[in-house]
């Protein structure tokens, strides 16, 4: 996970938290880890209480800066504490998020799911994904990443409601009218949240107590939630990824979202255009905020100079201009008729009247994508 650069002033709690951090990190032995980690544990859980988000976010994009590596000690304690509820003597729950990949040439469906869909997933979830004798519930929300819970106290408060339907095996009806409108992207992720309850030791997924391995699990997953996926999602092409618990099934798609998007643009740029791969062009350029913040890629007509569309990949977790981005990127686009990389530094610039990031043209210059007049109004890329 990136963090924010911060040069604020640590106030007492939040150097209280990276004290302890920074002395879990430089720890010589399990027993004394032990006591630093009870000790951390218990500032976290009390600034959870309080529900000081902020204090969160400060230490983490202060050790972002100072200690990378204990930076990722402390968020992956806090991940834990909002994704899971481990207090109740008898039982243990956690989120788990259904990760999807969607593209179209129309709106990609957010926000209500009705009860026949919640059913249907609740039947997967249970035969396919679940150990037995886990208690469910499902939040009946197709999630776009601008509706996701803020932060995380807002995460544990979606776990805590969740839970507590799972002990009774009820699904959970949420007051969608608060949610933020889905942004209209021709490739986006979506999410649907669940909790699984379990006794105190017992396994949640099925890859825990049967002879099976994840990738075992996600074929199996796949193969029978296709028909419910292409309900949900009407219009588009999608790929599944495997559920898991939050932060992890996260990750994973914000990793598999840069991929996905690249081939989506030219799948639908061949679609809408009625063109081939070998027809379009792509220019690749990195963008920088003080260091190297992502890579944008705009695509033309071969024929043309013109940008139709763009591509955001934004850089992920420890990686660095010593990565190789560019030739990740090129592979993905190896069946177009010219990828055109410049090395040059562009700063992070975005259209002042809607937002859009600017890309680069052959030229290096930074323009805004335009498709060609049609009937139809061309969303963006993501």
């Amino acid at each position: 996970m990136k963090r924010n650069a911060t040069t604020q002033k640590l106030n007492r709690e939040t150097a209280k938290l990276v004290r302890f951090t920074l002395a879990l990190h430089a720890s010589g032995s399990k027993l004394e880890s032990q006591t630093w980690q009870q000790q951390l544990v218990a500032v976290i859980t009390g600034l959870f209480q309080r529900k000081q988000n902020e204090i969160l976010e400060q230490a983490l994009d202060y050790l972002w800066l100072e200690n990378p590596a204990a930076c990722d000690v402390l968020a992956e304690l806090i991940e834990a504490h909002a994704e899971s509820l481990t207090e109740d003597v008898q039982t243990n729950a956690v989120l788990i998020a259904i990760p999807l990949l969607a593209w179209s040439r129309y709106a990609i469906s957010a926000g209500r799911l009705n009860k026949q869909r919640l059913q249907e997933l609740r039947q997967r979830m249970k035969a396919d994904l679940l150990a037995s004798d886990v208690r469910l519930a499902l939040a009946d929300i197709l999630y776009s990443p601008d509706q996701l819970p803020r932060g995380f106290i807002e995460t544990r408060a979606l776990l805590q409601q969740l839970a507590q339907a799972a002990m009774n095996e009820e699904d959970l009806y949420l007051d969608s009218t608060e949610l933020a409108a889905a942004g209209e992207f021709v490739a986006d992720v979506r999410y649907i949240f669940a909790a699984a309850v379990v006794r105190k030791g017992a396994p949640i997924f099925r890859w825990q107590q049967a002879e099976m391995t994840q990738q075992e699990v996600l074929q199996t997953w796949r193969a029978n939630t296709k028909s419910i996926f292409k309900a949900i999602l009407p219009g588009c092409h999608f790929n599944t990824l495997l559920p898991n618990a939050f932060f992890s099934a996260w990750r994973k798609l914000e990793q598999e979202a840069r991929i996905f998007s690249l081939r989506a643009a030219v799948s639908y740029l061949c679609v809408v255009l009625n063109q081939k791969p070998r027809d379009l062009r792509a220019i690749v350029s990195p963008f920088y905020d003080q260091t190297l913040e992502e890579y944008r890629i705009g695509f033309s007509l071969a024929t043309g100079a013109a940008i139709l569309h763009g591509v955001v990949w934004p850089l992920i977790g420890d990686e660095t201009e010593e990565t190789d981005i560019v030739g990740q990127i090129e592979r993905e686009l190896t069946d177009l008729d010219k990828v055109i990389v410049l090395r040059t530094g562009m700063p992070m610039e975005y259209c002042d009247d809607c937002g859009t990031p600017l890309f680069p043209n052959a030229e290096g210059e930074m323009v805004h994508p335009q498709m060609p007049e049609t009937e139809e109004a061309a969303p963006q890329l993501h």
